[in-house]
């Protein structure tokens, strides 16, 4: 299973959402490029990238549009406000992966053809439930209904992120990413990773990949010098 750093771009700035909420965010000194290149030494393989403008209805930003031809070592995958399909197609291009949540749940049939192996979903769960537009909007379609749809149209990669956790530290969310490694998809776990420890539960059970971290790799609970670190940074998904 593999670490996945994760960085939130607001203004382009490093920045924390507690709970998905814009009032309650933490901005950190770090500058992304930087940050970046650590992780890089580190070991790390795959970034995940969150636009906060574009999640919540602002122009998306260019800082790190080339991000993939800086760091070739790197697979990037980037999402916030991949809302039509241009969007994703325009991401795509420029070397990212896309991580698809409002539009693949609210209009999946609008992926149709797309690779599979450069989209990963983002099922955002509050509960049993999954929520859309940067967390704000609850699914007007069930759950299973959505997992069924995706799959039919050969998506199996999924971010699963347990929106009660995220930025909390409160330990990872296993039960919505066992839940939905159970409908069949490969999961990357997101939400409460508070320390390395926390990825050893989520390795054992099948079907998850991945972990993402943002503020506990920011803020130090996960140390880059640590040799389990490193491992878990260069280790697939």
């Amino acid at each position: 299973m593999q670490l996945i750093p994760s960085l939130d771009l607001m203004q382009g700035r490093l920045v924390r959402l507690r709970h998905g909420d814009p009032k309650q965010a933490t901005f950190y000194d770090l500058d992304p490029e930087d940050w970046i290149g650590s992780l890089a030494e580190a070991g790390a393989r795959r970034i995940h990238l969150v636009d906060l403008d574009g999640a919540f209805g602002r122009p998306r930003q260019g800082r790190f549009t080339d991000f993939p031809s800086r760091f070739p070592e790197i697979r990037f995958q980037v999402g916030g406000g991949l809302r039509d399909r241009a969007a994703i197609e325009e991401v795509l291009e420029l070397g990212f992966d896309a991580v698809v949540g409002t539009l693949a749940v609210e209009q999946p049939s609008a992926l149709q053809g797309l690779s599979g192996q450069h989209i990963v979903l983002a099922l955002d769960l509050k509960g049993n439930c999954i929520v859309t537009r940067g967390w704000q909007s609850p699914s007007a379609t069930a759950s299973t209904e959505t997992f069924t749809n995706l799959k039919a149209l050969g998506f199996n990669r999924a971010l699963v992120t347990d929106v009660s956790r995220d930025g909390t530290l409160a330990g990872p969310g296993i039960e919505a990413a066992t839940w939905v490694a159970s409908e069949g998809f490969l999961v990357q776990a997101s939400g409460g990773v508070k320390d390395i420890t926390d990825l050893d539960p989520l390795s054992k059970v099948p079907g998850i990949v991945g972990a993402i971290s943002g503020k506990a790799l920011m803020e130090g609970f996960i140390l880059l010098d640590d040799p389990r670190t490193h491992a878990a940074l260069t280790g697939g998904a």
